[in-house]
């Protein structure tokens, strides 16, 4: 069996219900948030949905940013609000703004609530992008509002990932595999070699068969040599001598198992 190292941990974010949510209303909400995140088979993000606290009741983002703040929990957070039966969205909450928002003039004053109202389905892919190469407020002018930000501004687009259909983008996730001699097979023909750049001397890709029992898809990628894998447990995974690193893509039909939600969460 091919070796798949595991997630690790996982960024997860708590998520405030503000509003009574149905059992099929959170059974959807749910539903959208693992189509996004591929949380059955390769989780980019994980969510702890709670009811908000009495105290948030009918209170502005900009009362529960700082009250967030005030216990110590200073990441990022969702709430869950009329917007998501209205607007089927919900709030990212992110920080106050900072001096330098200020006076580039992307804020008011450092009291203003950094947020975005954001499709439920494209928050996880969202969230990975603003960890790396983009921010909050460019999602804000895409979703055209008005710039120097005020607290419980109007936004008059919901972000939606610029319309990425995210059952498709599914069909995008790849992972690292280690497969030993036996479960892949290599290819030296010009036509295939002549896709990739730069230009390798060889291809290799799973075996069919074992691709489908790791419910990956088999495709032609570049090779690259095994290397001996630290375990959480301090040990050492290490592998016969042949084998190989391949990249190969996910395969979202495959029979996954139902994904467990954090303990704790509705």
């Amino acid at each position: 069996m091919v070796f798949i190292e595991s997630h690790g941990d996982v960024p997860c974010l708590t998520a405030y219900a503000a509003i009574p949510l149905t059992e099929v209303e959170l059974g959807k909400v749910k539903a959208e948030f693992e189509l996004g995140a591929c949380s059955q088979f390769n989780p980019l993000l994980e969510l702890k949905i709670f009811p908000a606290p009495d105290a948030y009741i009918g209170k502005s983002h900009q009362y529960m940013r700082a009250k967030e703040d005030e216990a110590g929990r200073n990441d990022a957070f969702v709430v869950i609000d009329e917007d998501y039966i209205e607007r089927h969205a919900i709030w990212f909450v992110d920080a106050f703004a900072d001096a330098d928002m200020v006076e580039n003039k992307e804020a008011e004053s450092t009291e203003v609530v950094i947020k975005l109202l954001i499709q439920m389905d494209c928050l996880a892919l969202s969230y990975i992008c603003w960890e790396s190469n983009t921010t909050v407020l460019e999602d804000l002018d895409h979703a055209g509002v008005e710039k120097p930000l005020k607290n419980d501004f109007w936004q008059p687009e919901v972000s939606n990932c610029g319309g990425l259909d995210m059952k498709e983008q599914q069909w995008d996730q790849v992972v690292e595999v280690t497969a030993e001699p036996g479960e892949f097979t290599e290819t030296r023909d010009k036509t295939l070699l002549d896709n990739f750049s730069p230009e390798p001397k060889v291809l290799g890709k799973l075996k069919d068969k074992v691709a489908k029992a790791a419910g990956l898809i088999a495709s032609w990628t570049f090779i690259n040599e095994a290397k001996p894998i630290d375990m959480p447990d301090g040990s050492q995974k290490t592998f016969p001598v042949g084998s190989v690193l391949l990249q190969q893509a996910y395969n979202p039909e495959a029979p996954w198992p139902k994904y467990k939600w954090p303990k704790g969460s509705l």
